[in-house]
């Protein structure tokens, strides 16, 4: 289941030096430079600060404007992009680590003839997670693979389940798995989307299969409710199962269910309302269960009548 701050730089505050006029001899040049400055002249400038004390500030390199500070930038650019690259490449080789990992444990439980875990190899994954086969947190080990059909992964369905559970060890996934199941509210689209799988899930693929047996929906049903079970659900089953008439569950029928519960939430079946477009076997189940209602208290009644006879 970075950014690299500008580089600052002081600009240099050394005084302007004298130049010669066109019709000097180029020789002289220097002479006249030291001749036009004097002693303070050949000192670093010093700046006040506020306590008094003295500091010479940061000059620039003669001669240059702010070539210190491009050059400054552009080594935090070649820094910031080969940490980038390296970063890159340690999260690749975390990546192909994990990998790995998630092949060798495929492996451990793959068929002896087909690249796919089948059941015997499902069994002895889920006595190693110690857990059932017929379990709710198996349910949504095939559900992070996307598995196409029961008692059986493919080896891109389980990589797929490991890598969307970060999980590359028995332990890991029997961790993650509780923690998943114990997070799940059915009122969330996260279990809605469990609960649609579902469906597909049970259908066997091999023969085409559309409709879910009713055998295999109620199995279904009361595995993908085993943590928070709807106040409806038991009745619903009941008359599923003393229905002869009804021998498949559509998807329409199973995605409704849902709401159907959730609009019956307490039980009470006179909340529904039959005008909705419901699929007619809830009108059939309300209609079921009103009669039982009924029929029990006629018994009661006719009791009491036959008691006071008595």
């Amino acid at each position: 289941m970075g950014n690299c701050f500008s580089c600052l730089r002081s600009k240099s505050t050394a005084r302007p030096v004298a130049r010669s006029s066109d019709n000097e001899n180029s020789d002289n040049v220097p002479d006249k430079r030291v001749e036009g400055l004097d002693s303070n002249d050949l000192n670093p400038p010093v700046m006040a600060m506020s306590n008094g004390a003295h500091n010479a500030p940061v000059l620039g390199s003669v001669g240059s404007d702010n070539c210190g500070s491009l050059r400054s930038s552009f080594t935090c650019t070649r820094l910031t992009s080969t940490l980038n690259k390296t970063n890159i490449r340690l999260n690749n080789f975390a990546t192909k680590s994990f990998q790995t990992r998630v092949q060798k444990l495929f492996d451990m439980y793959k068929d002896a003839v087909e690249d796919l875990i089948l059941i015997d190899g499902i069994e002895r994954l889920c006595s190693d997670l110690q857990m059932s086969p017929e379990e709710f947190r198996i349910l949504i080990l095939a559900w992070k693979c996307d598995a196409h059909q029961m008692c059986r992964f493919t080896r891109a369905e389980f990589l797929n389940g490991c890598h969307a559970l970060q999980v590359d060890s028995v332990s890991l996934m029997k961790n993650k798995l509780s923690d998943v199941a114990n997070d799940l509210n059915y009122n969330t689209e996260e279990f809605k989307s469990l609960y649609r799988f579902t469906f597909k899930f049970g259908l066997d693929n091999a023969v085409g299969q559309r409709i879910l047996p009713v055998d295999t929906a109620i199995v279904l049903w009361k595995l993908i409710f085993n943590i928070r079970e709807p106040e409806i659900l038991q009745r619903w089953l009941n008359f599923l199962e003393s229905q002869d008439n009804i021998r498949g569950i559509p998807k329409d029928t199973w995605n409704m269910f849902l709401n159907f519960a959730e609009s019956v939430s307490n039980g009470d079946l006179s909340n529904y309302d039959d005008t909705e477009a419901w699929p007619s076997v809830f009108d059939d189940f309300v209609e079921y269960e009103n009669d039982q209602a009924n029929q029990n208290i006629s018994e009661k009644g006719t009791g009491k009548k036959h008691g006071s006879v008595l």
